[in-house]
Formats: C-alpha cells, structure tokens, sequence
C-alpha cells in the first residue's frame, strides 16, 4: 500500500476517533443535568415569555447549545478536509475537541457555543460556495458583528478598559497589549490539560507557547496559499480593535475580577473565555495549519505517535471536565432544604444576584406546590416585591431592612437565599452573616452547598 494512501486512512481513523469523543464528552457532561448557573437562568428570563407558564428542565433549555456543539464539530471537519484535507481535518479537530470551554458552552443555556457554531457554519457554507474570496470576508466579519452585540454587556463584573478613560493614546495601546496578552494565556495557555489543576505559573506559560508560536508560522504558510482565508481568521479582532479605539465597545478581559480574587483558577479560563468562544475555530485554523505542514513530512510511524499523543491529551482534557461537570451553585440543595424547614409564617429573600435562579426554580415542582412559601427580593428597578408582583417598598441598600420587612409581615421565621456567583452577592451574604451572628445568635442557622447557601433566621 503506497505511504500517502496509508497515511490518509491512518488520520481518518484518527478523525472518527476525535469526532466520537467531542460528542461522547458533550453528551455525558448533558446528561448530568446539574443545576442552571445564574447566567443561564438569567437567559432563562429572556425567554420565558415564549414558554408561557410551562415547566422546562434544565436538561430541556441546554439541548439545543448540545446540538449546536456537535453540529461544531461536524461542521468543523467538512471545511477542513474540503479544504486543506484529511491531514489538516485531524489536527483541526483535535484542537476543538481538547477545547474546555467550546466542550463546556456546547452544553450550556447561552448563545457562546452557538456562536461557535455559527462561525464552523460559516466556514463550511463558503467552502460549498463558489469560493469568492471577499464572500468569506463579509460572511465572518457578519458572524462576528452578530457575536460581538450578543455578547456586549456594559455592566459586567468583569475587567472592562476603555481607551477614554485610558490617559492618552500610549496608555490605551498598553491596555489592548495586556488584553491580548491574556487572551492568549487565559483561553489558551490552558487547553490541552487543565495546568491550573495542579500546579501554575511557567507551565501556563508553556501550554500557551505550544499554540503562539504554531500560530505565528501558520498564519505566514496560510498567507501563502490563502490570503483571504487569513484576513477572515483575524477579522473579528480587527473588529474589537476598531470598536476599541473608537470608543464603541470596551474590551472585556478573559477572565473576571470577581473568579480572580477567589482563586478560582479551575474556573477562570472558562467563566471569562465565554465572550470569545466565537473565534476559537477561526484562530485554530493557523494553529492546524502549521501542524499540517509538519505533518506532511513525517512518516507513518511518526505520524501515528504524533495523532496518538493527541489522542492521549484529547481524552484527558475531556475526561477532566466531564469529571468535573459544569461546576454548578447546586442551588436546589439550598432550595429543597428552604422547602422542608419553611411554614406559613415564614418569608424569603433572594438577592437580586440570586433573584433569577431563585424564580427559575420557584418555577418547578416541587417549590411551585409548597404554599408556605413566600418570598420577596429585589427588581431591577430597585424596588421590593413580595411573590414577584406585590409591591412592597424600595430597598435602601441595607440589611436592616430586610428584617423590617420581615417583622412588618409578622414572619415567625426568614429565609436568605444567596448563589455565590457575583461579587455583589458574595458582599450582601457576608454583610447579612454579621448582621445575623451579631443580632440573632443562638437564633439562625446556616446552609451551604458549593456555590449557593442560606440563612434562616428565627425572630
């Protein structure tokens, strides 16, 4: 059998492997149905006016981002064999596979990983397509412009620099570097294997290395050969750069200032990734690309050493996260031991932070059949209402009033629902603690689950 046919069949197989594996991971993180995050209960209420008063499922709301996460891949491989060929389609896959956070978006309620999709949707519609060259260029920088709104937040907890308010034009170049930077070394220097699991610093460092450095002599070999291709795989920097400078958009930091206080280093490359999910498939294109061109030098032997270290590295990022889940508040821990203890005379509060979930699963069985439970928390607006359509006053930012309003409805005990998921949320359960260990000791008790807990107060 002549050495090119051979080698062909060999990164086949090694394609139907890497396939398998993204959709067996994704299907296995689906399957275990952990609780929303408050994100994802936060899309929740965007589109709960189209579900009318129906109960949907945690499992019901992630089904559609699962499907667009398979369908990623899929989509994904059509592109590369078609246009560079089943060498390339390998070295591909394998990036987006070992991809923690596409695998981890790819089954979550939010539009990250359908981003994604969109962009492998993309790729794979022009290489259909009659190839012209500025119909690739349009048809991303459209994708992108379409992911950049979708995910614009003013408001997010997370690093936001903005050259106005940088002090000068050096200082706003400095601001983009950092953020590039880290871009890099947050979404990328922690890819194959979770480092950050074990050990930090110079590893991090390392693992980044191994994706600058291909992605630096891919993106020279693919300007060769297809410049379009290129400038299409950049194109949504470009834009963040453009909307940077011209005071349109800040630039978001991969990694928020909240995780990053905690420590919580096993989360930070995911939680602060997410807005940039959209380019991953483009920039691994010149990260494949180099690779490829290694590969295309190397004989069978080499080449099956070489796809099975991939292949050894794709099951352990995979395995790691499927382990680990989608490191959920475990909020219905809290909620169904709120559920036992409360009485007709008792009353809860959730925080604003916590408010979205709290209403998602007030939303189910079997919290939706407890008539004991009365609660209260805080709108947007700032104002207090009591089962979501009483009014009942507006909120003067301090704990104190909490308890007012408990004790003005005669409560005989109070509930405090926290989901640790926001700096703001974090400082009210610490404030409300003191509060509490200073006011009523002897008198509360405590819940705690990983991310979420509660307080109930006797009066």
């Amino acid at each position: 059998m002549p050495l090119s046919i051979k080698a062909e069949k060999i990164c086949t197989g090694f394609c139907v492997f890497f396939l398998i594996l993204g959709e067996i991971s994704r299907i296995l993180l689906y399957s275990k149905g952990q609780d929303l995050w408050l994100e994802e209960a936060m899309f929740w209420e965007i589109f709960k006016p189209l579900i009318g008063g129906f109960s949907v499922s945690e499992l019901a709301l992630r089904f559609l981002p699962l499907l667009a996460g398979i369908a990623t891949l899929l989509f994904a491989y059509i592109f590369a064999k078609r246009e560079f060929g089943i060498r390339f389609a390998c070295v591909f896959l394998f990036l987006l596979v070992c991809s923690d956070p596409l695998l981890f978006y790819s089954v979550n309620f939010s539009l990250y990983g359908i981003e994604a999709f969109l962009i492998a949707l993309s790729l794979c519609i022009w290489s259909y397509s009659k190839k012209h060259n500025i119909t690739l260029v349009l048809l991303i920088s459209l994708v992108s412009i379409f992911c950049i709104i979708c995910n614009f937040n003013k408001n997010d907890g997370g690093y936001w620099f903005n050259i106005g308010a940088s002090k000068g034009l050096v200082h706003g170049l400095m601001i983009f570097f950092i953020w590039f930077k880290d871009f890099f070394v947050q979404m990328l220097g922690r890819h194959f294997i979770d480092f950050h699991y074990f050990v930090f610093g110079p590893f991090v460092w390392l693992n980044a290395s191994l994706f600058i450095l291909p992605l630096i002599f891919g993106s020279i070999f693919l300007y060769r050969e297809k410049k379009y291709l290129l400038i299409s795989v950049f194109v949504p920097v470009f834009i963040l750069v453009l909307l940077y400078f011209f005071k349109v958009a800040p630039l978001g930091m991969p990694y928020s200032d909240f995780m990053r206080s905690m420590r919580n280093w096993s989360q930070m490359q995911v939680i602060g990734s997410k807005y940039l999910v959209f380019i991953m498939p483009l920039i691994f294109i010149p990260v494949a690309f180099c690779i490829h061109k290694i590969l295309l030098r190397v004989g069978t032997k080499t080449l099956i050493a070489v796809l099975s270290v991939f292949a050894l590295l794709a099951i352990s990022s995979n395995s790691i996260r499927v382990h680990k889940g989608l490191g959920s508040p475990q909020s219905t821990e809290i909620l169904q031991l709120i559920n036992e203890n409360a009485t007709v005379k008792s009353l809860i509060y959730a925080d604003s932070a916590s408010r979205p979930i709290f209403e998602y699963y007030m939303s189910k069985s079997p919290l939706k059949d407890n008539p004991n439970l009365n609660y209260f928390y805080v709108k947007k607006d700032g104002y207090m209402y009591l089962n979501n359509d009483i009014f009942i006053g507006k909120y003067k930012g301090n704990t104190e009033g909490l308890f007012d309003v408990m004790k003005n409805f005669k409560a005989e005990n109070g509930f405090f629902f926290f989901t640790f998921g926001s700096s703001h949320s974090l400082m009210e359960s610490n404030r409300l603690i003191a509060y509490t260990q200073r006011n009523y000791n002897g008198k509360s008790r405590g819940f705690q689950s990983k991310y979420a807990g509660a307080t109930l107060v006797k009066f």
